[in-house]
């Protein structure tokens, strides 16, 4: 490995080099106060981009999640780092780009990074540092941005003005790195993927992003489990909040040390397990009114979709529901077409099956990160993902260069494509749902 340092718009950067893939971590795109929104980032002179990015402040700052709740995911992830590893802020706009070396106008995959909107980072094994997308021409990059109370104070969609903000300085800058503006495509996996979606109920990224891939999370969460408006967050919850903390008004609450927030935030999210209280709310601005009745009208961004489940997902036939009503509403309504797959493949090394993100090593191909015996099946099915993803970003449709042929969702073909294990190629509705409520009632995965 070797450094290298490029010439930008904002400075001279500098990250590392090997095996033809260029890295850059921890750029900062973005900086705020808290409770503001993201502002530029000042211009640089030098700047060292060779790591450790830089994450919001979550559970795993404050306390060792290898126990309790986070163990699972914290064995299956992130292992090898300690919380000392870590560096955390209120102003954690940060990002990694990878790219080939000599990248000229190659087109762009964003990440997003799932979490529950609570939790999660840039630089995670699976993705934060994966090269196979490099191998195809692809340039890939893992956005950070607020989370937990740091974003969703009072219904202020922090965090998603931070990806909309990053989304835009990549379409500024990222010609600098080899990629082209004009070919930028939105992923997300889990809160990731909600996250993409609440961006397409507004346009506010029309001429930004040309398609968006939803790994567990795509299609529009019912009314009774969806956004609060501002009147519900703001006196029903976060009046617990400032009261857990000890605040006496607003202004001394917002003056508090960054922990006694979290920690206040964090009880009070404990006792109430409401999903509505640990998702983006409806601000009249990137989710300007309910999500259903945007859909039902047609009036949010169209661009190309796929939209992805495991077997062992989140609530797996609300998941599988939720995608599948996606493809096929956007069918009837003549929007761009939406590809579904389901994702069935049980990773080697312990009992769960295809657990909720478990698509995310094959999705990014980090596999020599990962403590699980990964084999040749494991490798293939991981190519033909990514190369279906690639195609994508490349061209608008995951078909094309040899594969086998993937057809979109309509109102009479309903069919996923199964990734599983080579020999079966499509899966229906109905054999989707016996499977997906198989592993809800029988044979759940860590959630």
């Amino acid at each position: 490995m070797k450094k290298v340092s490029i010439s930008t718009g904002l400075g001279r950067v500098t990250g590392t080099e090997e095996n033809g893939v260029r890295m850059f971590r921890g750029i900062p795109y973005a900086v705020t106060e808290r409770f503001e929104m993201p502002k530029e980032y000042p211009a640089w002179d030098e700047l060292d981009a060779t790591g450790p990015e830089t994450d919001c402040w979550q559970y795993r700052a404050y306390h060792d999640e290898s126990v309790g709740r986070y163990a699972f995911y914290h064995s299956e992830f992130r292992p090898g780092r300690k919380q000392d590893g870590w560096k955390f802020a209120e102003s954690p706009m940060t990002l990694n780009i990878i790219t080939r070396s000599g990248a000229e106008k190659d087109p762009v995959l964003v990440f997003i990074h799932g979490g529950s909107f609570e939790n999660g980072c840039v630089g995670e094994d699976p993705y934060g540092t994966s090269t196979e997308y490099a191998k195809h021409g692809v340039v890939l990059i893992s956005l950070g941005y607020r989370l937990n109370v740091f974003s969703l104070y009072k219904g202020g969609n922090y965090g998603l003005h931070d990806i909309v903000f990053g989304l835009k300085w990549i379409k500024e800058h990222i010609a600098d790195f080899g990629g082209d503006p004009d070919r930028i495509t939105i992923m997300g996996q889990s809160a990731g993927a909600m996250a993409v979606m609440d961006l397409l109920y507004t346009k506010t990224l029309e001429g930004v992003v040309k398609g968006a891939v939803m790994m567990s999370g795509a299609g529009v969460i019912p009314d009774f489990a969806g956004p609060m408006t501002p009147e519900e967050s703001e006196e029903k919850f976060w009046s617990k909040v400032r009261e857990r903390a000890g605040a006496k008004s607003e202004e001394e609450f917002r003056n508090m040390p960054h922990q006694a927030i979290f920690q206040a935030w964090y009880d009070c999210f404990l006792e109430n397990r409401s999903v509505r209280i640990q998702q983006p709310g409806i601000d009249g601005a990137i989710i300007p009114k309910m999500p259903s009745k945007i859909m039902r009208e047609g009036t949010y961004l169209d661009v190309p979709v796929i939209a992805g489940v495991t077997s062992q997902d989140y609530m797996p036939y609300l998941i599988f529901d939720m995608a599948e009503g996606l493809g096929v509403m956007r069918a009837m309504q003549g929007k761009s077409p939406v590809w579904g797959y389901m994702f069935d493949r049980t990773p080697p090394g312990n009992k769960y099956k295809a657990f909720h993100a478990a698509d995310l090593w094959y999705m990014f191909g980090n596999m020599d990160k990962s403590w699980r015996p990964f084999g040749r099946e494991d490798e293939e099915l991981r190519d033909e993902m990514v190369h279906y993803v690639a195609n994508f970003v490349k061209w608008g449709t995951p078909n094309g260069d040899g594969l086998p042929y993937w057809p979109s969702i309509s109102v009479t073909r309903r069919k996923f494509r199964l990734f599983r294990d080579g020999k079966r190629r499509f899966i229906g509705p109905v054999k989707s749902r016996i499977l997906e409520w198989n592993s809800f009632l029988f044979d759940k995965g860590p959630m």
